[in-house]
């Protein structure tokens, strides 16, 4: 199908590679030939434990639109796992053995809790960027911005001021990046002093259950819930989500923000300061939730609009269609990428998230005439005409100071 052009966007100016089917993945994303990453290559790097072949179908477009659009520009994707003997294993590519890497529980296999997968990952992403640099990603990432351009004109480029960029939620002092999506030169300090603070929660432990109390992220304000709810746990007490336990889970967030908020005079690390001088940040809601937005974060109703076709020649179009057309013109031509919530979101907010109900009607994210078809087309067809502008952080004061690698 023709689709439309996107206002603020023009095509790509090389060719993507063509289109890939999911049960026949080219030899650069799953085989064991597939180049180790270095220091000086450009890697995206995302985790699926049990490995790229198991990844449902709509995550699986996710990882092969990047593919598609960056493998051509020297980009390298990476799904590693935990799968025994996969040439994607996490352990041939960062030193799985080394408690200054992972924590124990990581090495001895007990990772427990309801959230044991994704806080697997958590752990990974920090030692693979600290070793290669680069990108990591969530599988639940439709990407749009121009990574490519970020990356060598700002990030990689010795002669720009900044080496880190990300998302950030709230305002200063209380500033924290996320972690869903990184990008970093290898070494980065900032992410260096957020694995410090990250293992050091970790010693001990086999889940994040009360980490936002541990002194290290004690002073970083608690992430906040719109009410506080209660779930039920399949073959456990009811769980409780409140600010506490939604920063337990994503506990990895709070070390970030622990760094950013971080001044050691000794060892020269000023964490206000790098943030402003260093760091090319995007507003978390501004720039992957236009879909949440302008729908009042009902997913149910955003699966019903990207499930639509777009109207015939001589159709007038409905709300329903003009509401779609709108949240993909402003996701593709103004937005950086497009997050995709799951299971503790769910329970937040007490519904199934877009990702779930994609899941659950496979094909309906990329059904050929709809507009989740337009939105796919256009993750690897359209170049955004002007890149977002990174937010300005104005100057916040320190709330930790002290030494920071000597801290127990």
């Amino acid at each position: 199908m023709q689709y439309p052009p996107i206002s603020g966007t023009s095509s790509l100016p090389y060719d993507p590679w063509p289109p890939i089917d999911l049960n026949k993945l080219p030899s650069s994303l799953s085989s064991p030939e597939l180049p180790k990453p270095h220091s000086k290559s450009k890697s995206i790097f995302a985790f699926w434990m049990t490995g790229i072949h198991t990844l449902p179908p709509y995550l699986l477009r996710n990882v092969i639109a990047w593919h598609r659009r960056y493998n051509p520009l020297g980009w390298t994707v990476y799904i590693v796992d935990t799968v025994p003997n996969s040439p994607l294993n996490v352990s041939r590519f960062i030193d799985v053995t080394s408690p200054s890497v992972v924590p124990d529980a990581f090495r001895e296999g007990n990772l427990d809790g309801g959230y044991a997968a994704q806080h697997t990952s958590d752990l990974v992403r920090f030692p693979l960027l600290l070793r290669y640099g680069g990108v990591y990603m969530d599988v639940g990432v439709l990407h749009f911005g121009n990574l490519d351009s970020l990356w060598t004109t700002r990030i990689a480029n010795t002669n720009s001021p900044f080496d880190f960029a990300g998302f950030t939620m709230g305002e200063p002092p209380e500033i924290s990046a996320v972690n869903f999506w990184l990008m970093s030169t290898p070494d980065n300090p900032l992410i260096e002093r957020a694995h410090y603070i990250l293992l050091k929660l970790w010693k001990g432990k086999t889940n994040t259950k009360g980490a936002s109390k541990h002194p290290l992220v004690s002073h970083v304000p608690l992430m906040r819930v719109p009410q506080e709810v209660t779930v039920e746990e399949e073959d456990k007490d009811n769980m409780v989500i409140d600010d506490a336990a939604m920063t337990d889970y994503a506990v990895q967030i709070q070390c970030l923000g622990a760094a950013q908020r971080w001044l050691d005079e000794q060892d020269g690390w000023n964490g206000p300061q790098y943030v402003r001088e260093k760091c090319w940040f995007y507003s978390m809601i501004d720039h992957t939730y236009v879909h949440e937005q302008l729908t009042n974060w009902t997913s149910k109703k955003q699966h019903e609009l990207f499930s639509i076709s777009l109207p015939g020649a001589k159709e007038k179009e409905s709300e329903d269609q003009k509401l779609a057309r709108t949240i993909v013109e402003k996701a593709i031509a103004e937005s950086w990428c497009m997050k995709l919530g799951h299971s503790f979101s769910a329970k937040l907010f007490g519904a199934d998230t877009l990702g779930m109900w994609w899941r659950k009607h496979d094909g309906t994210d990329c059904k050929e005439g709809t507009y989740g078809g337009w939105l796919r087309w256009a993750e690897v067809n359209c170049n955004q005409d002007h890149a977002p502008k990174p937010l300005e952080i104005p100057p916040y004061e320190p709330t930790m100071k002290g030494r920071l690698f000597e801290f127990d």
